[in-house]
């Protein structure tokens, strides 16, 4: 198993269950979009021209649509709704867009005049195209790729997410096991580049926690046939939580035999704590004991929020946050050059008046107040740093008698 493979599972193919595709149509009224070929042209020198243009990197046609083609409706409604009141710097917001694919590449974007993306959605893609990017000097904002890779990705600050980091999932995942009563934990994470650092964050956490300590860490491999050894060590180490931190296949594949060693080694059943991919697990699911199934608790980046309608879709809040606090940077900054636009996103994100809206917080910009803009995801606080989300907001999920995924909790608890 390569980490490729489980970079891009991270988000989109963790979805492949329970997405359905949803996409709106623009208004008559909405600005032109030109939808790019994968090309490959010279990149530009940079022309601040006083108008934002942003892009989407997001994938509207093959596996990935059901989540793109949502996050696409999203920004096109953000950018609607800004242009209906005016723009940015007395401009309308144009908008370009471009299909993300395995073969994604930034030069048609680049050569539009794009000042910032929005997207990719795939953790995998982003670390291919950030080098791009910073080249090009282009802010881009993510909505859902969420690989520890990107925490300290080397990107000229210009790169920032509106989805909680994994590392602040490994931070939920231990306040889950701490919840539990059981104290013991066995990691069990898949060994490749992203299980690794999963892995790696997931014990630092836990080491906050002076209730859990790790009695065992089981490393497997995508290439072993049937995980039996693996799933063996776990259940026997006397661990009260087994954790299990991998891909939907590989992650689901331990996840089922771990319930078959249950059975062949006659040990307790313990808590079985789950990260996002395994969410598409729902075969497994459906196969295992009902006892174990009743112990497994996963844990994933909060995709709808309550009482939110519009946008529509998973992380679709995330997608318009994206375009609101890029707009919003730039009129804060009175430019759309990319860098100062990309000095101003942790200011509007924190430390001023709070406002949800890109009308009520470009008045309070233009009157030269501080904002702290709390989007339609919930509340954003960007690190000046890194640019992620200091806190993130996580479900817990747990599995029916019918393999389906079930929020435990549609509001989740923050993390951070």
């Amino acid at each position: 198993m390569s980490g490729g493979r489980l970079l891009r599972a991270s988000v989109i193919a963790i979805l492949t269950a329970t997405l359905t595709a949803a996409c709106s149509t623009p208004n008559d009224t909405a600005p032109v979009v030109s939808v790019l070929p994968a090309v490959t042209t010279t990149i530009p020198s940079r022309v601040d021209d006083g108008v934002l243009r942003l892009g989407t990197l997001l994938p509207t046609t093959g596996a990935g649509a059901g989540l793109g083609s949502p996050l696409t409706a999203a920004v096109q409604s953000a950018v609607d709704t800004i242009n209906a009141q005016g723009g940015v710097l007395g401009q309308p917001v144009e908008l370009v867009t471009a299909d993300e694919t395995s073969s994604v590449d930034l030069s048609a974007l680049v050569s539009a005049g794009v000042d910032a993306i929005i997207g990719p959605a795939s953790s995998n893609v982003a670390l291919r195209v950030l080098g791009q990017a910073t080249t090009a000097g282009i802010v881009l904002c993510s909505p859902t790729a969420t690989a520890i890779a990107l925490d300290g990705f080397p990107d000229q600050n210009l790169f920032f997410r509106t989805v909680g980091s994994d590392s602040l999932q490994m931070s939920a995942i231990a306040r889950t096991a701490a919840r539990t009563g059981s104290g013991t934990i066995a990691i069990a994470y898949l060994d490749d580049r992203y299980g690794r650092d999963m892995a790696s964050e997931l014990r630092e956490a836990i080491s906050t926690r002076s209730i859990l300590s790790v009695v065992a860490e089981i490393p497997f491999s995508g290439d072993d046939p049937d995980l039996r050894d693996e799933a063996t060590a776990a259940v026997t180490s006397e661990a009260g939580i087994v954790i299990i931190l991998g891909d939907t296949d590989d992650g689901g594949r331990l996840l089922g035999a771990v319930d078959r060693a249950i059975g062949a080694t006659g040990s307790p059943t313990p808590f079985v704590i789950v990260n996002d991919s395994l969410r598409a697990a729902s075969q497994t699911a459906v196969e295992m004991s009902g006892t174990t199934r009743e112990r497994v608790i996963g844990i994933a980046p909060r995709s709808i929020v309550p009482n939110i309608d519009e946008p529509a879709g998973h992380f679709a809040t995330n997608a318009h946050d994206c375009v609101n606090l890029l707009a919003l940077s730039a009129l804060q900054a009175g430019s759309d050059n990319p860098g100062r636009i990309a000095g101003q996103m942790a200011s509007v994100s924190s430390g001023g008046r709070v406002c949800s809206n890109f009308e009520d917080c470009a008045r309070l910009v233009e009157s030269g107040l501080q904002i702290d803009y709390a989007g339609l995801s919930g509340p954003i606080e960007l690190s000046t740093a890194s640019g992620d989300l200091v806190r993130a907001t996580f479900n817990e999920f747990r599995f029916d008698a019918f393999g389906n995924d079930v929020i435990a909790n549609a509001a989740g608890f923050e993390i951070g």
